[in-house]
């Protein structure tokens, strides 16, 4: 028996040691509990983490790895977004008793490192929502509406909104570009570009989970699972997308790890979480 357990274990830190050596720099961030969903800073100095099934926030600080527990609310993990400048991130929660649809949004100061209750902010505006902005192209939110399953836009200051999706389906996760003008969005498995004005027709770019745009918009990340029953995660695995045509690059190809939630910390490196471990990784694409 415990020659079986150590050829068990010498087998499972092969295939891992393989796998570090197939990705570039590949680094754990040491962190003792599960978490997953990382989404990056702008300026690539923090990232949000949650737990499983999305309960909680955590502020991680990637200089030095320290993690802070911001709130422990079931389904506050889902949807959070960063403002421009990294100094602000923000979040919903409900309160105990109620539905996940009467969810209200919450900043975080990372300065003052006070939350405030936002009730003009629909909670549905995440994570498309980056801050209060004066005008202009930036005070735009995009959002899944929830009655026709299109995916929307909304100018804050203004009020005006528009739809993007004009072909039929059912429409949701719409992540709006660093630039403003591209929506990227899901239609059940498959992942479609639009146009910001909803004027032009989706252009299909793979299938799976976009996540994260790259800095510069040049490419998308996300991760495609697969599933023998339909309930259980079997593997999942990241691809880059290019947001002008379909060419979808796998990028990752292991049965160790489960790679979901990619995130970009700059054009070159990538963080993301495997499903299996809670274990959050690092790892460069160049």
């Amino acid at each position: 028996m415990k020659k079986s357990l150590f050829y068990f274990l010498l087998c499972a830190s092969s295939m891992y040691f393989s796998y570090a050596q197939n990705l570039k720099n590949l680094q754990r961030i040491p962190l003792e509990a599960y978490f997953t969903n990382p989404v990056v800073s702008p300026d690539g100095q923090f990232t949000l983490l949650t737990n499983q099934h999305f309960k909680g926030v955590y502020l991680l600080n990637l200089s030095n790895n320290q993690i802070q527990r911001i709130t422990d609310k079931e389904g506050s993990g889902y949807g959070y977004s960063w403002n421009e400048k990294s100094d602000t991130f923000y979040f919903k929660q409900k309160n105990e008793n109620e539905f996940f649809y009467n969810s209200k949004t919450y900043s975080y100061s990372i300065l003052d490192q006070k939350i405030e209750e936002l009730p003009e902010i629909n909670a549905n505006y995440l994570p498309s929502f980056k801050g209060f902005k004066k005008g202009g192209d930036r005070a735009i939110v995009v959002y899944t509406n929830l009655n026709t399953l299109q995916i929307f836009a909304k100018n804050l200051h203004t009020q005006e909104k528009w739809l993007i999706t004009q072909n039929d389906g059912q429409y949701y996760n719409a992540i709006r570009s660093n630039d403003g003008k591209k929506v990227a969005v899901h239609n059940g498995a498959d992942i479609y570009i639009y146009d910001i004005d909803g004027q032009k027709e989706g252009v299909k770019i793979g299938s799976g989970i976009a996540t994260s745009w790259s800095p510069n918009d040049d490419y998308l990340i996300g991760f495609l699972d697969q599933s023998s029953d339909g309930h259980t995660i079997d593997n999942s695995e990241i691809y880059l997308f290019n947001p002008k045509e379909y060419s979808p690059k796998k990028i990752t190809n292991t049965e160790v790890i489960s790679e979901m939630f990619p995130s970009f910390i700059d054009e070159n490196t990538i963080i993301f979480s495997d499903d299996k471990t809670g274990r959050i990784f690092t790892f460069n694409i160049k």
